[in-house]
């Protein structure tokens, strides 16, 4: 049995803040400490239960998070940011089950801990036909395309409600409650660890209830924009629809397609954003 572990840092137990999961903060390395911790953590349910191998995608930020020899030694990583499918890369390489790790809600979703979609500076919203789409949705259903079911998740209380309203009977493990964007109520480190652990665990000894998260093709991607120049900038990609001032869609059939449209949409509102970084009133 082969388990793909997507980890992200932003729901990891003790992180609350934009500087916990920024490299070169002072405390960005003990929360890369903390995340590693979490991932070995759910490596070590995943072997409790018999896996025979685990495929680790570093997936915040530069995805270039994880300390690489803090690692259970068991398992192979994909590091860095130049990735086809980005937070799933190796998804489509034969995987029984997919775990995300570290999760966070997503934006307009609640009070979750450090809550966004994909990039917080500059995107409002994500939909997926009328389903508002965070990052747990749209790498569930590109996991589910390739007939992976989502087993495990973890993050805070906002994210484990999120999770159950889209995934329904998943595995769902809270290390820390919401209070608001930017602040926590975390549990002792090592008592997140044991949860993910025993979460992981049961997850992969109830393979056999869970199901790939599909939807119906064809889907029609929305992306909703902070800025209306960057949804005229996605708009000359041939096949965009600018919808609204600030709203972009385009629809397709194989959702992978429209999984990396998103991540050049993405690449244009980091370089708009380069191009101006001054902040205005």
């Amino acid at each position: 049995m082969r388990v793909h572990i997507s980890i992200d840092m932003e729901g990891v137990g003790g992180v609350a803040i934009g500087a916990d999961t920024t490299a070169g903060t002072p405390q960005y390395a003990q929360c890369q400490q903390l995340m590693t911790a979490e991932c070995n953590a759910a490596i070590e349910g995943c072997f409790d239960a018999g896996v025979s191998e685990v495929l680790v995608n570093d997936a915040h930020g530069t995805h270039s998070n994880l300390l690489q020899e803090l690692l259970d030694p068991r398992v192979s990583v994909v590091r860095g940011r130049s990735k086809p499918l980005g937070m799933l890369q190796g998804i489509d390489t034969g995987c029984d089950a997919a775990m995300f790790v570290g999760y966070h809600a997503r934006a307009g979703g609640g009070d979750g801990v450090l809550s966004h979609t994909m990039r917080s500076r500059d995107l409002a919203d994500v939909f997926l036909d009328t389903l508002p789409a965070g990052e747990l949705r749209l790498n569930a259903v590109l996991a589910g395309t390739f007939g992976t079911p989502v087993v495990l998740v973890t993050g805070d209380d906002v994210l484990c409600a999120e999770a159950r309203e889209v995934l329904g009977d998943v595995e769902a493990v809270e290390v820390k409650k919401a209070i608001d964007k930017y602040a926590a109520l975390s549990v002792h480190p090592s008592v997140a660890r044991q949860r993910i652990r025993e979460g992981a665990a049961r997850a992969v000894r109830r393979l056999g209830d869970f199901s790939p998260y599909e939807l119906e093709p064809p889907v029609m991607l929305r992306v909703r924009w902070s800025s209306t120049s960057t949804a005229a900038l996605c708009a000359n990609i041939p096949g965009v629809t600018r919808v609204a001032p600030r709203e972009v869609a385009y629809t397709s059939s194989d959702f992978p397609t429209l999984y990396r449209l998103l991540r050049v949409f993405l690449s244009l509102a980091a370089s708009a954003v380069a191009a101006d970084p001054y902040t205005y009133d």
